[in-house]
């Protein structure tokens, strides 16, 4: 019996036990306005790995400022490795870069990098460990060429010490790679990149030989490591190649991983058709000179787990490089950032998800579009217009009402029945035909859903050309409270 105690969200079968016209589908965010031009002098066409995170009333977002200026021709007329650099938001749509005044610039401490080495990757994360240091309270790995994934460590997530120490050293870490404290299973997590060989009898176009991937560690303690090994997305899934992996715990359903990896393309068999794509005369440059650069694609992928090792991942894009544009349908073209923000939706005032990827990569300063998704809509179960019908599996209610995330249109609906165990409906816990499109809906039960509390019920779902993507059972909150 599955005890409800955190919001569970409809992105997977898991808690389906009858099901008959319902599929899990995923949803695409919504392209909105670019929010961040990396055009500062120690910034440029290669700037990347964004990451961006809430602490307290502010998102903090770290990012690599780097450049490899080109001529018209697309050949490199220098270059930088990376300079990390910090900027915030209020609100998730307008960014602004503090002179953090830790490393001069041209003379100058007017600027916002936070390290005086240049580095090709770094990931800075708040950790939320009780146990925590305070000193260590934020913390950087650093992936170093021949040395490992490097810790650095901080009071206030501006000021960061290098400790020498390797947290991992087997990997290859030349990707951003990410690291959490889970307070379900009281542990770190550490997803960090690495290879492992092609298989010639996969369906797949892969010329290189191998195969870019992402890796598992865990540890109670941040120093004792346990090898977890390669991550697993089923058995007849092809096998894509990942440059970032971006994997987090769902903050509104912690028991839950989700992640949007850049899936890396390599297209150079299709050499014929590269010249369709834009900024072609910059492109063939950098075919001539460095190969890939002007050959490989990059999308965004979409990924869930339950457990942090197996994950549901969908073969098709997440994010696509969307209509033909200079800057985009490249290689680093929607490399999405690790995190999201809580935005406004102007048109309904809910709450919404604001993801970020990149635009212009190796072509132009380094650009920041925002997409848009809803509260909890990575995925959804989905019914047509004829019923469907979910009976779940036997499930413990933990508080007073039922509250859904759900959309219909004007003819649709999702109709809740909690039931016995055997199936069968219990008197007074039958919704009715709810239609709309609400966030928080609560489920308007005749009887006091109290009475059930943590006794084994299923709980059935009748859906018309609806979409539910999650649900809450907690004790009412009140009024003024939203969640």
């Amino acid at each position: 019996m599955e005890k409800l105690h955190y919001r569970e969200v409809f992105w997977d079968d898991f808690l389906m036990d009858e099901n008959s016209g319902a599929k899990v589908t995923t949803h695409h965010p919504r392209a909105e306005d670019v929010v961040f031009v990396c055009d500062r002098p120690w910034e440029g066409c290669t700037s990347g790995y964004f990451q961006i995170y809430r602490d307290g009333s502010i998102y903090r977002v770290i990012y690599r400022g780097s450049d490899n200026p080109r001529d018209t021709d697309g050949h490199a007329t220098g270059g930088s490795l990376g300079r990390f650099c910090y900027a915030e938001s209020f609100d998730g749509i307008h960014f602004t870069r503090p002179d953090t005044g830790i490393v001069p610039y041209m003379g100058s401490l007017k600027n916002n990098i936070l390290f005086g080495r240049e580095m090709d990757n770094i990931f800075i994360f708040k950790d939320t460990n009780p146990d925590c240091p305070p000193d260590e309270i934020y913390k950087g790995l650093c992936g170093e060429f021949r040395k490992g994934l490097m810790l650095y460590v901080s009071s206030d997530g501006v000021h960061f010490s290098e400790t020498g120490r390797a947290v991992n050293e087997k990997g290859h870490f030349d990707s951003l790679n990410t690291c959490f404290w889970n307070p379900v299973k009281k542990r770190y997590e550490l997803y960090y990149r690495s290879f492992h060989d092609f298989d010639k009898n996969r369906p797949d176009r892969n010329v290189e030989g191998i195969v870019r991937d992402i890796y598992h560690s865990v540890s109670p303690d941040f120093r004792n490591w346990t090898e977890e090994g390669r991550l697993s997305y089923g058995e007849d899934g092809p096998d894509f190649q990942m440059y970032t992996n971006n994997i987090m715990l769902y903050p509104r359903a912690p028991h839950i991983y989700v992640g949007w990896p850049a899936r890396y393309i390599e297209r150079r068999m299709d050499i014929e058709t590269i010249p369709c794509l834009p900024d072609w005369e910059m492109r063939r440059g950098m075919i001539e000179e460095e190969g890939r650069s002007g050959t490989a694609i990059t999308d965004t992928l979409l990924m869930t787990s339950r457990d942090g090792q197996t994950f549901i991942r969908d073969s098709e894009s997440f994010i696509r490089p969307g209509p033909e544009r200079p800057g985009t349908w490249t290689y680093g073209s929607t490399y999405t950032a690790y995190g999201y923000a809580e935005t406004k939706n102007p048109v309904s005032g809910d709450e919404e998800i604001s993801l970020y990827a990149t635009e212009n990569y190796r072509y132009a300063p380094t650009a920041i579009r925002r997409y848009t998704l809803r509260q909890d809509g990575f995925r959804s179960w989905s019914a047509p217009w004829k019923e469907a019908r979910v009976l779940t599996k036997p499930v413990a209610l933990s508080g007073d009402e039922l509250s859904l995330n759900f959309s219909t249109s004007a003819e649709g609906y999702v109709r809740v029945r909690i039931c016995g165990e055997s199936g069968a409906p219990i008197d007074g816990f039958d919704s009715g035909y709810l239609f709309g499109d609400s966030l928080r809906r609560v489920v308007p039960f005749k009887s006091d859903l109290s009475a059930l509390a943590d006794k084994p019920v299923r709980i059935e779902f009748l859906m018309s050309d609806a979409d539910l993507y999650s649900m809450t059972s907690r004790n009412r909150l009140p009024g003024h409270i939203i969640a």
